[in-house]
């Protein structure tokens, strides 16, 4: 049987608005973590993962085209998408429009406060999977998401949140026997991925709220 391979299915490049990342430098320290693949999954666009898949045909690693899409009241990963999701729309539309487009839609961070969807509305939408562990959440958050995947019998991912290199691979998806695209997001509809890592400490806590604050002030307080 092949061995499991270990994603980062969550990660920030320059592309979004809070983070600073090339592409590139991402795929190169996914790679020298040991890490089989990486989703870079910028706030409401694609660039950023098309640039790194087109990348990755020489790194060896696998690139899963994503992003993560503003929807009314939380964050929607989408995986196995090549173009822009109209954002602040209901849950359940962004996640028909992610089917349609033949995507995987996934609830980010459920219960994290200001970006999680929280329960209702996570349940509210035909997701196939929630982000159960989540670096950048604390561990509450991560085990009521993953309790709640039980019990709605949804998949199950993990990725790092990460916005520095640092971060990559703190977090991750185990999927079993998959090597290509297609492989990753059928296991993700089939609900065959288990998520592992860490959580948010007190440390991280400080450093996260400063940063998001100061940065949600610099865009005149609207949301990402």
């Amino acid at each position: 049987m092949p061995d499991p391979v270990r994603l980062d299915l969550h990660a920030h490049s320059r592309y979004s608005p809070d983070s600073k990342l090339d592409p590139l430098d991402i795929v190169r320290v996914a790679r020298a973590q040991g890490l089989d693949g990486i989703a870079i999954t910028d706030h409401n666009a694609v660039e950023g993962a098309l640039h790194a898949r087109d990348h990755s045909r020489s790194s060896g690693l696998l690139v899963i085209t994503a992003t993560e899409v503003s929807a009314q009241h939380g964050h929607v990963l989408a995986y196995g998408v090549t173009e822009r999701i109209a954002r602040d729309r209901s849950p359940r539309e962004t996640v028909e429009e992610i089917l349609a487009l033949g995507g995987v839609p996934v609830a980010a961070h459920p219960y994290r406060f200001w970006s999680g969807l929280g329960e209702e509305l996570t349940r509210s939408a035909p997701f196939a999977a929630y982000e159960v562990q989540n670096a950048r959440t604390f561990r509450r958050g991560n085990a009521r998401a993953r309790e709640l995947a039980g019990t709605n019998g949804v998949g199950a991912t993990g990725g790092s949140d990460a916005h520095f290199l640092h971060e990559i691979g703190r977090a991750v998806t185990i999927v079993e026997g998959a090597s290509t695209e297609a492989e990753v997001l059928e296991a993700l509809r089939r609900g065959r991925t288990r998520a592992e890592g860490v959580d948010r400490g007190a440390g991280a806590t400080v450093r996260y709220v400063t940063k998001t604050v100061g940065e949600w002030m610099l865009r005149g307080f609207r949301r990402i």
